[in-house]
């Protein structure tokens, strides 16, 4: 008999916290953004893509791991948000798979939180 494995915690973990500000709405996410915890993050950011005024921010500064299960959230809160979005990348760990699936394209990458909330 093989036996199963059961861990005591869960495999990934996820914070995510959102903001609002007078100019943006920010999703704020850290930890490892992937399918056990994109539905924690698609709760927190699609409704406030929806009710967002201004400009979504969607903070993933703080994201060590990113599949496509965190893109297909990035990419439906940018569909669902009525004004700009952008999302903040940091390092290679998110930047590289938003940019190999063409994400650019509906939202704008921007290196620093600051970068995402400057006036245009």
């Amino acid at each position: 008999m093989v036996p199963s494995f059961e861990p005591n915690e869960p495999v990934a973990q996820v914070d995510v916290a959102v903001e609002h500000l007078p100019a943006a709405t920010v999703v704020r996410v850290a930890g490892e953004l992937d399918h056990l915890t994109a539905p924690a993050f698609e709760a927190a950011a699609l409704p406030a893509a929806r009710q967002c005024a201004g400009r979504l921010v969607i903070d993933l500064s703080a994201v060590s791991f990113l599949a496509s299960a965190g893109i297909a959230v990035v990419l439906a809160a940018g569909a669902a948000a009525p004004g700009r979005v952008r999302v903040v990348v940091g390092s290679g760990f998110t930047r590289r798979p938003l940019e190999l699936t063409g994400a650019g394209e509906i939202v704008h990458l921007c290196t620093t939180r600051e970068e995402a909330l400057a006036a245009d």
